[in-house]
């Protein structure tokens, strides 16, 4: 195995920048497009279904669907089929290597296109099957480690996690991929590279096999167990080094908001690194293996013939080109405006800063809003309200009295006239001159740095301003990122008839009755004292969200939590996330090194 394991990484240093390029390339490209089509196909399956919000309650009426599966399968149809180009393109690019001939990155990637074009137009349908399945157990503690953070499927980890037979059958999916694996051990390279159908690649595989299964098996599990533990050790040291820092060089009060996403992205980093190697080691040992026992095996000349006069290097070069100006976008798009599997499908319960960090900063101002994304919230709560010269402004009081000391309604001012008004006198002197900022001066500085749920105050039956604010909404395609909330089901009612995107919330301190079946809300926002796991299964299961107001205890925020609420809304997001995300293990490492660095 000694000798063997040395040809591998001799294979793998040999041809190593270029495969190292094409999976880092590929993978953030694959990723990022395919993610942007999971977008849009989960936003077109709920919209079919007359849902905005996707829970395990209910997926199964999401399921019923005559739309959804068509769409899973197309999504799934893709997803098999990014497998497979880069299934083949590393099988490809190991198998020069074997010859000492050296593939270029956008070479491996026209390469895996080819392959795949191929392997459909032979209907070896059968070896997407075992891409799928070697990509599964291949990438299996980073695939649980991924999906725990993604709603439903965290709910169905949690409770396979205490059912005794879900378990059982969970251990068993696994052991029949494993089973259906082995003997397809080395079908990549008869299907590929050989260019057989996949029956009688199959034949020759079991062929290889014959009295080499558990070494071959011992071989494969042993490193990927090795990289895994790598990862691990890189992931904690990481996490040391990075609390080192953080208690040396980052505010006391921010200390374990910056830690924890910290270290959710050297989560993200690491994983991302540990299964590319996974995926290497895994195609280039196979390769080795492959012209080791293997009786046919390639020349040279087929390596040389592979290409068409289409996958030259100016047109390879120029589609790469056009793909990841085209993925550039889609993450510019993503990272700016949002998507909704950022805001729907991702599980954690989000802080909404209530009027903006009002801690920290005189409530509803852009230093408020300011603080919030200093302190790390995701949304930012802001009431908005309409000046005589109907300009939308943000403020919470009709009357400027509590936060002014001017005895005058927002309604009877124009908006000049407020550009002078002292918002930020009455918090602290620090504040003096803080003026109210208009909702679309709010917007331009949010736009992909902040959430927004703004609260349209009711100012009668006949007024303008939920229309104004969907069109700012609009104008700043901030879909995405904003809810609109409000006390009225008659304001939600005329935002749903104008823009069904955009996604509304009903704002009660308590209530009786269906109201969360209404199709004119997405979100509940309600009182937190009238929270329950009954109001939240409830909620859940017609496709809406709740966020409970306003949080500031500790004990309530650890109700929130145990209760599964989607949102909490809270003057202190600092404290919030300590007690949401809070981890002894990382509590304890910055204590200690408070005290070493004291």
């Amino acid at each position: 195995m000694r000798r063997s394991l040395h040809d591998t990484g001799e294979l793998i240093q040999f041809n190593g920048r270029n495969l190292l390029l094409f999976l880092a390339v590929y993978r953030l490209t694959a990723a990022s497009a395919y993610v942007q089509l999971l977008d849009a196909g989960m936003r077109f399956s709920l919209g079919r279904a007359e849902y905005s919000y996707l829970t395990l309650e209910n997926a199964g009426r999401v399921l019923a669907c005559p739309w959804t599966v068509p769409v899973v399968l197309a999504l799934l149809g893709v997803g098999l089929g990014l497998i497979m180009v880069e299934a083949g393109g590393l099988t490809f690019a190991c198998s020069r290597a074997v010859y000492s001939l050296k593939m270029p990155a956008w070479r491996i990637f026209l390469e895996g296109i080819r392959s795949t074009k191929e392997q459909l137009e032979r209907r070896n349908f059968r070896l997407f099957a075992v891409a799928a399945a070697d990509f599964f157990l291949m990438n299996l503690a980073y695939l649980y480690r991924t999906l725990t953070h993604i709603k439903p499927v965290n709910f169905v980890i949690e409770e396979m996690s205490g059912n005794p037979f879900l378990k059982a059958g969970a251990f068993l999916f696994v052991c029949v991929c494993v089973l259906g694996v082995i003997p397809a051990y080395f079908v990549f390279h008869g299907c590929m590279v050989e260019q057989r159908v996949y029956r009688d690649s199959r034949r020759d595989s079991a062929e290889l096999l014959r009295g080499r299964r558990a070494r071959i098996v011992a071989r494969v599990v042993i490193p990927q167990v090795l990289i895994m533990a790598a990862a691990l050790a890189c992931y904690l040291a990481m996490v040391f080094v990075m609390a080192g820092v953080t208690v040396v060089f980052v505010r006391r009060d921010l200390q374990f908001s910056f830690l924890i996403q910290a270290s959710q992205w050297a989560e993200r980093i690491i994983m991302f690194l540990a299964s590319g190697a996974a995926s290497l080691f895994y195609f280039a040992d196979l390769t080795v293996q492959y012209y080791r026992y293997g009786k046919n095996q390639v020349g040279r000349r087929h390596f040389f013939d592979t290409g068409t006069a289409f996958f030259g290097r100016k047109n390879g070069l120029a589609f790469l080109s056009i793909a990841g100006i085209m993925t550039g976008m889609g993450m510019v798009d993503g990272a700016v405006n949002g998507t909704f599997l950022a805001s729907s499908v991702v599980v954690r319960t989000e802080i909404t800063a209530h009027r903006g960090s009002s801690l920290s900063a005189p409530e509803n101002t852009m230093a408020a809003l300011l603080a919030a994304v200093e302190e790390m919230a995701d949304w930012a709560e802001i009431d908005v309200q309409e000046t005589m010269d109907g300009v939308a402004v943000v403020c919470h009081d009709e009357n400027l009295r509590r936060i002014a000391g001017v005895n005058r309604n927002i309604k009877d001012m124009t908006f000049q006239e407020l550009l002078n008004v002292d918002a930020g006198s009455w918090f602290s002197g620090e504040y003096e001159g803080e003026r109210i900022p208009s909702l679309e001066e709010v917007m331009e500085y949010a736009k992909g740095r902040l959430n927004l749920n703004i609260e349209i105050k009711y100012v009668g039956a006949d007024s303008g301003l939920p229309e104004k604010v969907c069109r700012l909404v609009e104008a700043y395609e901030m879909e995405d990122q904003c809810i609109i909330t409000c006390t009225s089901m008659a304001y939600l009612r005329q935002i749903k008839e104008r823009n069904p995107q955009i996604r509304t919330g009903y704002i009660i301190p308590a209530a009786y009755g269906a109201y969360y079946r209404n199709d004119d809300i997405d979100i509940i926002s309600i009182r937190s004292g009238f929270v329950s796991k009954k109001l939240v299964r409830l909620a859940h299961q017609e496709g809406k969200s709740v966020h409970a107001w306003t949080v500031n205890d500790k004990a309530e925020l650890e109700r929130m939590r145990v209760l599964a609420v989607d949102n909490v809304i809270t003057d202190d997001p600092l404290l919030a996330r300590e007690i949401l995300y809070r981890g002894e293990g990382t509590e304890s490492l910055l204590e200690y090194l408070r005290e070493l660095l004291r």
